[in-house]
């Protein structure tokens, strides 16, 4: 039983956690894994870390080079699963098992997306045996995978919870003090403008709140032009900025609130990141939001906002000590409901359906 995850973006994403853990969940229940991602990129550097078989693969080029190249992987290591995501890995993947002539491929949906084929991805179902899957039932509900799928199965993502590290007590309710005023923002990579909104309302929050502190970790690729607004805005010195492949065992120490301004897999994560570690989120009001957090419970969820509307809620959290209590405790609890393994037996089932060798495309 052996499978291969095929990231091909550089930059570290919620889409190549997502790929990461599915890797980590089938390689418990017997499979050999490996990913593919490109070489020397923060991806490759993340998924070595988190101790997974990392091969570095090109993936620069037109489709039939980079099927070429994956092929020579899927040979090698006899696979039988391909995973991939997004039209353009879809087509990688399928030109790989069909020029290895073996194998199926697993597209997976980003977390809140409905399935959507382009041209590439229509052509790519064609061209190999595809099976679906999907993070919420929700976003296979009323979905049509193309004539021929293989197999459709939802695998949600989840959350170990929170440890302390060496010489840290356990995480308990107040464990925020002495301050109280710190903030991590997680911002996904097509946010700049929301980013801009963030650090403009943690102006706002200044002058009112001393001790108030930001660390933010996003891929953001123009992050040196938000340093400088954030220093032109007079907060550059209150804010801390972190790559998006951050380890977030230690990105909510003292955190009071988590505030994710991101979509799909990226917000999925940053928000079961920070409820395993009793940290409430904030977030815009969205179908991926609405899944995981309670609003007033474990979290404050709103509408579209500026500013200044941002900057109230933060403020009014922050502020109110016995509600900000009453939202730790909600966060620990909400992410008890979303636990490391849930999604074992959605990976375990479309990997199956893929290894059906009877279905593979000659």
């Amino acid at each position: 039983m052996r499978a291969c995850f095929v990231v091909e973006e550089p930059d570290w994403s919620g889409a190549a956690r997502a790929f990461a853990d599915g890797a980590a969940l089938l390689r418990a229940h017997g499979y050999e894994t490996c990913l593919v991602a490109p070489p020397a990129s923060e991806s490759e550097r993340v998924l070595r870390a988190l101790g997974h078989d990392v091969i570095g693969l090109d993936s620069s080029g037109g489709w039939l080079r980079r099927g070429w190249c994956l092929r020579r992987v899927i040979m090698a290591r006899l696979t039988e699963v391909v995973f991939a995501q997004g039209d353009r890995a879809h087509l990688t993947a399928a030109a790989g098992v069909r020029l290895a002539g073996r194998g199926a491929v697993v597209r997976r949906n980003p977390s809140g997306e409905r399935l959507a084929l382009g041209a590439d991805g229509r052509f790519a179902a064609r061209l190999a045996a595809t099976a679906y899957l999907f993070a919420h039932p929700d976003d296979a509900r009323g979905v049509e995978p193309p004539r021929g799928a293989l197999a459709a199965h939802v695998a949600p993502p989840g959350v170990a919870a929170a440890t302390p590290g060496p010489g840290r007590a356990p995480a308990t309710v107040g464990a925020i003090q002495p301050d109280g005023q710190h903030v991590v923002l997680i911002a996904g990579a097509d946010r700049r403008r929301d980013v801009l909104v963030a650090l403009r309302a943690l102006s706002l929050l200044a002058a009112r709140l001393p001790a108030l502190r930001a660390t933010i970790c996003t891929p953001l690729p123009d992050a040196d032009a938000a340093r400088l607004e954030a220093a032109a805005l007079g907060i550059g010195a209150r804010v801390e900025w972190r790559p998006a492949g951050s380890v977030r065992a230690d990105l909510f120490d003292g955190v009071a609130l988590a505030w994710v301004i991101a979509s799909a897999d990226e917000a999925a994560f940053g928000i079961l990141d920070a409820l395993a570690s009793g940290v409430p989120v904030l977030a815009e009001r969205g179908p991926v939001s609405a899944r995981f957090v309670e609003h007033g419970v474990s979290g404050l969820l709103r509408h579209r906002a500026d500013d200044a509307e941002w900057a109230s809620a933060i403020a009014e959290f922050l502020t109110l000590a016995e509600r900000a209590e009453s939202l730790r405790a909600g966060a620990r609890r909400a992410a008890t409901r979303w636990p490391a393994d849930g999604g074992a037996d959605g990976w375990l089932a479309v990997a199956d359906a893929a290894r059906d060798r009877t279905k593979w495309v000659a």
